[in-house]
């Protein structure tokens, strides 16, 4: 957060310097005047002059632009740099580790009913690749992130972001869902479909012509918003990156973080049985015994569901030490068993497909575990309770509800209708493979916050609609890729580029063969490896260096 106010604080010095250089100042009032954008050659003033253009017809619903800022090019600084990069590193079109500019733009702010706020970050008309980007909101949104349209301004994009339709404190506060049927329908999927008609419209008026190709990317909630619009409004774009997608939303937010947050907090929701500082000795455990299965011993567990680990293994013996984290106690053994088990019950079974999977262990850390001594909420302390009382019931309950009242089996007809909203998990596609739409999906198998059961599931389910694995691959793509974590980081690669092959294939038919996937440069054990689409896999030859791409082969299932 200190970050981002840097980001913001730095925004506004440069929007200073440009305002006094061109003797303009931002520009609020919309105008019935006919102004010609194209004909204005100087960039700044021609963003000036957007904030006089009537856009309140442009989209499904009334829009209207509040506030417009010409920003010159200049020095990115190191925090930035990092910050960008690992925020299109989640995105799936990072930016160069070494950002040396902020990109010259016509910054564009503006809300379109009901209460969608929105950001357009808009290149000089030389910079333009005429194409358009939404990057999506992630975690519950809430507010509009700036860095989240950096990279695909810095790419020549004309790129938007909002802020899901709502204001709330990020990343998870669900008051705002709190009997506002509107606020959650722009939450799940209308709020990115208007934000794409205004900003296509504002992009063609600054810059005298229609946008070529639209494109939109986003991990979390962010990929959601990427299977939605392909399934609600496949007009919207062209081609589609979603990575970590929450297919089963509301029941994720419902069922699974309560499950697990009743693990780590079994009696109160004050004193967890288990804190991170047992995450490296069960992460260092699991990786011990599953790390080899697929051949190659280098910290990453390929299939784990291949990976058969009891936490009794960690149980403490003679001459160990729970307090020095060498060992776990029962209570521990039993929190930890949960965690990796699908929510059930003895009467109703298995309720949902979501679970922890092995190999994720190293990203525990404040998702799950709270840190000893420091502020001990973890995500899912924040996102359970509040998704319960306001957000995931069709008539929320309020503040006084107790998230441990609350029983899937029997409570799930009090969610019907807002699953029906939030889960993008439609399999019928076919409007958007008709008008030529490509998809690219990818999910890590450490990601410890969403698994990727539910992706493949769904992607499973999707492919058999469609027609097969032949008539899906002309359209999208799934690529597993073990070791990486929900956002970024992990024992395996993250670092991946999937916009420049989704640009190729929308742009000139040729679909991707592979995924190529490496770590950091100048990364200690730097690493390689080409990944393929599903349910095609990425296995070790025997032989030759494990940290090369080329010592990786495609192994297709009999």
């Amino acid at each position: 957060m200190k970050l981002f106010k840097h980001f913001q604080n730095n925004l506004m010095k440069f929007a200073v310097v440009a305002s006094m250089s061109s003797g303009l100042i931002p520009v609020a009032a919309p105008a019935s005047a006919q102004i010609v954008l194209s004909e204005i050659e100087d960039p700044s003033r021609r963003c000036q002059a957007i904030g006089l253009v009537n856009f309140e017809g442009a989209a499904d619903m009334p829009a209207n632009i509040v506030n417009v800022t010409y920003y010159e090019a200049r020095e990115a600084t190191a925090r930035e740099t990092r910050f960008f990069h690992k925020r299109g590193v989640s995105q799936g079109n990072p930016t160069p580790n070494g950002m040396e500019y902020f990109p010259e733009h016509c910054h564009v702010e503006g809300y379109i009913t009901n209460h969608i706020k929105f950001s357009l970050m808009l290149p000089p008309p030389d910079k333009w690749n005429e194409n358009f980007m939404l990057a999506a909101c992630d975690a519950w949104c809430g507010v509009v992130h700036l860095d989240t349209t950096v990279p695909g301004l810095y790419d020549g994009y004309a790129t938007i972001t909002n802020d899901g339709g709502h204001y709330s404190k990020a990343p998870f506060d669900g008051i705002w869902g709190y009997h506002d049927e509107r606020a959650k329908i722009n939450f799940a999927y209308e709020a990115n479909h208007l934000s794409a008609q205004i900003g296509k419209a504002i992009a063609a008026e600054y810059y005298g012509d229609t946008v070529e190709h639209s494109y939109i990317t986003g991990f979390s909630k962010g990929g959601n918003a990427g299977l939605m619009t392909a399934q609600r409004y496949p007009e919207d774009f062209d081609g589609i990156i979603v990575k970590a997608p929450v297919i089963p939303y509301n029941e994720k937010n419902a069922v699974h973080l309560t499950w697990v947050l009743s693990a780590v907090y079994p009696e109160n929701d004050f004193e967890p049985v288990i804190y991170s500082d047992k995450a490296p000795l069960i992460d260092e455990a699991v990786t011990a015994k599953c790390d080899g299965l697929d051949g190659v011993v280098d910290t990453i567990i390929d299939d784990p569901l291949v990976c058969e680990f009891d936490p009794i293994e960690l149980l403490c013996k003679d001459g160990q030490s729970e307090l020095l984290n060498e060992c776990l106690n029962m209570e521990q053994v039993e929190a930890v068993r949960k965690m990796y088990q699908a929510p059930h019950d003895d009467e109703y079974g298995q309720y949902v497909i979501e679970r922890v999977m092995p190999g994720t262990e190293s990203d525990w850390a404040r998702t799950f575990l709270p840190v000893r001594g420091a502020d001990e909420r973890t995500f899912i302390h924040t996102a359970a309770p509040s998704g319960i009382r306001y957000m995931v019931m069709d008539d929320p309950p309020g503040p006084g509800y107790d998230w441990r009242d609350f029983h899937y089996p029997t409570d799930k007809e009090k969610m019907v209708g807002t699953s029906k909203m939030m889960n993008p998990d439609s399999v019928d596609l076919t409007e958007f493979k008709a008008r030529g739409g490509k998809m690219i999906i990818v999910h890590g198998w450490a990601d410890a916050l969403i698994s990727p059961l539910a992706t493949i599931e769904w992607f499973e389910e999707m492919t058999e609609f469609m027609g097969g694995p032949e008539a899906t691959a002309e359209f999208a793509q799934l690529y597993l890729v073990p070791g990486m974590h929900h956002g970024s980081g992990g024992h395996g690669p993250h670092l991946f580029d999937a916009l420049s092959p989704l640009e190729t294939w929308v742009e000139g038919g040729a679909p991707p063969e592979d995924l190529m996937m490496s770590d950091e440069e100048g990364a200690r054990n730097y690493r390689e490896r080409i990944f393929y689409p599903y349910p095609a896999k990425s296995v070790y030859r025997g032989e030759g260096d494990p940290t090369k791409a080329s010592s990786y082969m495609r192994v297709d299932p009999e």
